[in-house]
């Protein structure tokens, strides 16, 4: 899979070392446009702010979890000047799946959820769940190098 360059990405996790690793999984798809986060609040602002076209986040995050961060996103009133920021795709990310943290992502408003550790084959897999079929390059070979 190769993303177009234009595409914009934000990763949101408490840890640098795993905002990094997505980073980087991502800069190995092709995608340039990538900020990164520490936490969940600012998040909110840079949402609103920003068009992005993909959100990475974790689910555990000290004071605002990716829970309420997504809460937060999907709420109708939460789209700003017209925009549809509260529809970006989002990716949640966590290293302790289970059903119910699963089902609860999906409930409120996750389009993927990826477990730690994970490769880039299956961000690659997630992203084409998501993007359109044509951004995809037919048989090109995948990675299973563990990033995360």
């Amino acid at each position: 899979m190769i993303l177009p360059q234009d595409l914009r990405a934000l990763v949101v996790d408490d840890n640098a070392y795993a905002r990094a690793a997505v980073a980087a999984t991502l800069r190995k798809l092709g995608m340039v446009s990538i900020d990164e986060l520490a936490a969940a609040a600012p998040a909110v602002g840079a949402i609103q702010a920003t068009r992005y076209d993909i959100v990475f986040m974790d689910w555990y995050m000290p004071e605002m979890n990716g829970a309420a961060l997504l809460e937060v996103i999907r709420d109708p009133r939460f789209s700003a000047n017209g925009q549809k920021n509260g529809q970006v795709p989002v990716v949640m990310i966590t290293a302790y799946p289970n059903r119910e943290t699963i089902a609860r992502a999906r409930e409120l408003g996750a389009s993927e959820v990826l477990t730690k550790p994970f490769t880039v084959a299956h961000a690659a897999a997630a992203l084409a769940r998501l993007l359109p079929d044509d951004w995809r390059i037919p048989g090109e070979p995948e990675t299973g190098q563990v990033l995360l």
